[in-house]
């Protein structure tokens, strides 16, 4: 017996057994979740406290805000990406349960969580119907120790994951059916992207090209995709319209803004502000400082003092001091600095340890033992694409996944990291798995798929599932809850 889902004009088709395992992974999701919304002590998620706070502001205007001097401590509020913060603002309207509005906001955003991994699997099903690549897509989803955190908590991460995995599985279903409402579904959801997180830019770059390739050589078939956009609804297509055009001039405003006035699409609070206004907001005064002392217009001891003088976090203030000392000794140490090439191990282990440990104001790594095997899983995928892939079998959907993971990974790594590390001499400083959670949709659908094809034979098939699993399951929940201290709960 089968049951159907009824997704816009798809009919997808799902055996009455898989339904209910899906199910009750789901649940047990959930579950998690709300655990932690509920548990969690308040701000050991990262960046929470600034994210909540900002939504705050938000909740107490129609539209936009000001900077003003309530603001400062969360930096900007303004020639920013708002879109999550205004959201999240509206929504605290709503909370007539008489629960703090921390928690409540947490629990709003699971359902942005759910809908993450709802669209990797559709990712998944224009793959292959292959049940057990399903149900294994599933539990590496929702069996991430840091996606399973960040799922939640109040972050603007979580809107950025749920619409980039729109983004891709939109634009991939219009490759397959040539539907102008589905790339106008993408459209429409990377430029909501782009209004939610500024790293957004990246993908749709990466999207967009991938695009322009794909339709390259039959370019000329893409109005009568539009046309059938306004012919298969009207109205549909008409209010698809609208949304891609209000949300392309917000984002003109946006960014063109930003870049006629600062030069850049993303300035500093420094220059919209002033460095003084800016030393109030923690990430700010990080940098500043630190710029500082790197130029030799103050003194370690100056820096020291300013970094523990600044209104901010023991922790921020550790970090300065660190940042500081670090950088001071490897200069006068003259350590040489880390080629381009030898960065990329580095990284690879370091995107790998915190993406299966969780690394928030509070830090939990999980093993090295445990990190290589995620190491070693990816790595059998990987060989299973390179052996099994065939163009003529699979299509080149496989192939447009690993492009667009290859890419997003190398602009992240080389645009965002490696330039941290050369201004900060610190290998550390903005290196975390959930940076590359925009494209865990194209990963986990590769991986889900290409470690289940390294056998033909169903036991050995659901040996590799069997074992993926554990690995996956025993090392979220089960693992926090065997290394959590008092200091991670709300009393």
């Amino acid at each position: 017996m089968s049951s159907y889902s009824k997704v816009g004009d798809e009919k997808i088709r799902m055996p009455s057994h898989l339904k209910w395992i899906i199910a009750v992974l789901m649940l047990y999701f959930g579950l998690r979740l709300l655990f932690f919304a509920l548990k969690i002590f308040p701000f050991v998620p990262p960046d929470e406290v600034t994210h909540f706070g900002v939504s705050q502001i938000f909740s107490k205007v129609f539209f936009l805000p000001v900077n003003s001097p309530e603001t400062y401590q969360y930096g900007l509020v303004t020639n920013v990406p708002w879109l999550y913060y205004w959201i999240m603002g509206k929504l605290l309207h709503l909370n007539f349960f008489g629960i703090s509005d921390l928690i409540f906001l947490r629990i709003l955003n699971i359902p942005l969580a759910f809908g993450t991994v709802y669209y990797v699997w559709r990712t998944l099903r224009l793959l292959t119907d292959d049940r057990l690549s399903q149900i294994l897509l599933i539990v590496v989803m929702t069996n991430t120790p840091m996606f399973s955190f960040l799922s939640a908590a109040v972050s603007y991460d979580n809107l950025t994951n749920l619409l980039a995995a729109m983004s891709i599985y939109y634009l991939l279903a219009f490759f397959n059916n040539r539907s102008g409402t589905s790339l106008a579904l993408s459209i429409m959801c990377q430029l909501a992207g782009a209004l939610t997180k500024y790293t957004f830019l990246p993908l749709i770059l990466i999207l967009n090209v991938l695009l322009l390739i794909h339709e390259f050589r039959i370019f000329y078939l893409l109005p009568s995709a539009f046309k059938e956009w306004f012919r298969a609804s009207w109205r549909r297509g008409v209010g698809l319209l609208l949304a891609i055009i209000i949300g392309l001039v917000l984002n003109i405003l946006l960014y063109g803004g930003n870049y006629l006035r600062y030069g850049n699409l993303v300035p500093d609070m420094a220059k919209v502000l002033s460095p003084e206004i800016a030393m109030q907001y923690r990430i700010e005064a990080r940098g500043i400082i630190f710029t500082k002392f790197r130029e030799g217009r103050i003194s370690k001891g100056e820096a020291f003092e300013m970094a523990m003088s600044v209104n901010n976090s023991v922790g921020d203030a550790k970090t300065t001091v660190y940042l500081i000392d670090n950088y001071d000794y490897l200069v006068k140490s003259g350590a040489p600095i880390i080629s381009p090439v030898a960065y990329i191990p580095l990284w690879i282990y370091t995107m790998y340890g915190s993406t299966f440990g969780i690394f928030a104001h509070l830090g939990m790594p999980n093993s090295v033992t445990k990190t290589w095997l995620f190491v070693s899983l990816s790595a059998l995928a990987g060989a299973a694409f390179l052996y099994r892939w065939r163009p003529k079998k699979s299509g080149w959907l496989p192939v447009y996944l690993a492009a667009i993971t290859g890419c997003y990974a190398l602009i992240l790594m080389y645009a965002v990291n490696y330039a941290t590390y050369l201004e900060f001499r610190a290998t550390g400083l903005t290196l975390q798995g959930r940076y590359l959670f925009p494209v865990i949709g194209p990963m986990y659908v590769l991986l889900s798929y290409y470690l289940l094809q390294l056998a033909k034979g169903s036991y050995v098939r659901l040996g590799i599932f069997t074992l993926a699993s554990l690995i996956f399951i025993g090392s979220d929940f089960p693992y926090f809850l065997s290394f959590a201290t008092p200091e991670w709960f709300a009393g």
